[in-house]
């Protein structure tokens, strides 16, 4: 439905351009009416009608002072006037100030509803030219970016594109500020501009669509207002609610040059999968430090390549950090080559982890890691995925090597319980016989029992001593036999020191 006010100091022509046209039948509906000029702008300023049928000579405030102020608080208003012959001369006022129509009192009701009808009709009109070209603003936009990225500003009139496309900048100097939006937020747009608009206020600025994700903020700037740039970059940063990485060019002193600097605004962007997400950096930052070259960061991944052949997971870590670095300080290592580093030593790193879970291969699943590093975005992510597996080779060593090391224990014991009879059973004969080296073998009892060989196989020998003399008539010489001694006055000894008494002592305490 359209909206139409009705302006008219005579109440009973005014009720009756209200009651007797059917408005509602025909996409109307009567937002209200005023007796002048002043009461009719408050009306218009809150309903913001389509349509506003007037009076012209009307007293406090006329039909033609009325209409100078619709224009500035509804512009869009179509303005129908309605005056006699002796107010023609207000008429001719009225065509000046671009009113709809107007029409000569006494007025037909079919006649003012069908200019009504014309004038929504034409409202109707140009408000969906006007969506149209606010629709397709972004993509004339993006194509003006896109040729100036393709083309350069040499082969572009810049300020003639711009012009083309509204915008207008005061000067003199002029920079780019790109505002990349990595959150996915529709409002991302409206969000930037609001703040633009609060935070620019007093500066000649540009909101305009660099991609479907990207906003430029062409900056005008006075000479020496380069900090300021930066200021006005950190600010909008603040203001923002969304995920968002900022970047700005050079300032420069000529509008065909603000093509420069959304090109350095474009390269440091460019640069985010390495200075990082969510962040604010110029393209002077981007760029700078760049004096590790291919060669260091090439000694760099040998480096890393020989420590994860040599199995050495913490070795990995550090030279992980030492390239993370390298990349950084050299800047200039496209995005391309970095998925080409993670796919490169990620395989290497597999087969690593697969030495150690073969009997467990359903824990690890190399396919998801290989999407995992076609997502990848930025070096922080790269270095997620390569330390994540550097971990996961880590933890697969070390449940290796307790499994390992438990069985180790576990076999010694099982054989010196099964051979404690032996006399000439020693640690070096055990750790032969289950391939370890003594000192290994020797610090894995006292790590897993609490004391060392000698100490477990002593109270082996005395329980089984104890055993004997207890449940059997054997003599002391033959139990100092069975228990893997070849002199019973030592195995005395060791007995007494044991149990606090001689074999002999021991055995009458049970007969």
């Amino acid at each position: 439905m359209h909206k139409v006010i009705v302006v008219e100091d005579d109440r009973i022509i005014r009720r009756g351009i209200c009651q007797s046209i059917p408005w509602s039948e025909h996409g109307f509906i009567v937002a209200g009416e005023a007796g002048d000029g002043e009461v009719a702008l408050e009306l218009i300023k809150k309903e913001k009608p389509q349509v506003v049928v007037s009076d012209i000579n009307m007293p406090f405030m006329n039909g033609l002072e009325m209409a100078r102020h619709v224009k500035e608080i509804s512009p869009d208003t179509r303005l129908i006037f309605l005056t006699g012959y002796e107010d023609f001369k207000y008429a001719q006022e009225a065509i000046k100030l671009k009113a709809f129509d107007y029409l000569l009192k006494p007025v037909d009701s079919n006649e003012l509803l069908k200019k009504a009808k014309e004038a929504a009709a034409d409202w109707e009109n140009v408000a969906q030219k006007e969506k149209i070209i606010t629709e397709s603003l972004p993509l004339l936009q993006q194509d003006f970016f896109q040729k100036l990225s393709r083309d350069g500003e040499q082969r572009m009139d810049v300020e003639k594109e711009l012009a083309e496309l509204g915008v207008e900048l005061e000067g003199p100097s002029y920079a780019v500020i790109l505002a990349k939006d990595e959150s996915g937020e529709e409002s991302f747009r409206d969000r930037v501009t609001t703040v633009a608009a609060g935070l620019f206020g007093g500066i000649s600025h540009e909101v305009m669509c660099a991609r479907p994700d990207e906003l430029a903020i062409l900056l005008s700037l006075d000479n020496g207002e380069d900090e300021r740039k930066r200021q006005l970059a950190a600010r909008l940063m603040e203001e923002i609610p969304f995920h968002a990485t900022i970047t700005f060019g050079r300032t420069y002193h000529d509008l065909f040059e603000v093509g420069k600097s959304f090109l350095e605004s474009r390269l440091a962007m460019e640069m985010r999968h390495i200075m990082g997400t969510g962040r604010l950096y110029s393209f002077e930052e981007s760029v700078s430090g760049c004096e590790e070259g291919e060669t260091g960061l090439k000694q760099l991944e040998e480096k890393l390549e020989t420590h994860i052949k040599a199995g050495l997971p913490e070795k990995v870590e550090e030279s992980l950090e030492q390239l993370r670095t390298g990349i950084v300080a050299q800047r200039n290592v496209p995005l391309a080559d970095l998925k080409i580093l993670a796919l490169k030593f990620s395989t290497m790193l597999f087969f690593e982890i697969e030495k150690w879970i073969k009997e467990d291969t359903n824990s690890f699943n190399s396919s998801e890691v290989y999407k995992d590093i076609m997502k990848i975005q930025s070096l922080t992510e790269m270095m997620e995925l390569l330390r994540g597996l550097v971990r996961q080779w880590s933890g697969a060593m070390y449940q290796k090597q307790e499994k390992s090391r438990f069985s180790h224990v576990d076999q010694a014991i099982k054989y010196i319980r099964g051979n404690y009879h032996d006399s000439s059973l020693t640690l070096q004969k055990v750790a032969d016989l289950i391939h370890v080296s003594t000192p290994y073998l020797s610090n894995l009892f006292k790590l897993e029992k609490g004391f060392n060989f000698g100490d477990f196989l002593l109270e082996l020998r005395m329980k089984k001593a104890m055993e004997i003399l207890r449940e059997s008539d054997a003599k002391t010489y033959e139990v100092c036999e069975k228990v893997g001694y070849n002199n019973p006055q030592y195995f005395s000894i060791c007995f007494k020191k044991y149990t606090g008494c001689t074999p002999a002592e021991y055995k009458k305490k049970f007969k």
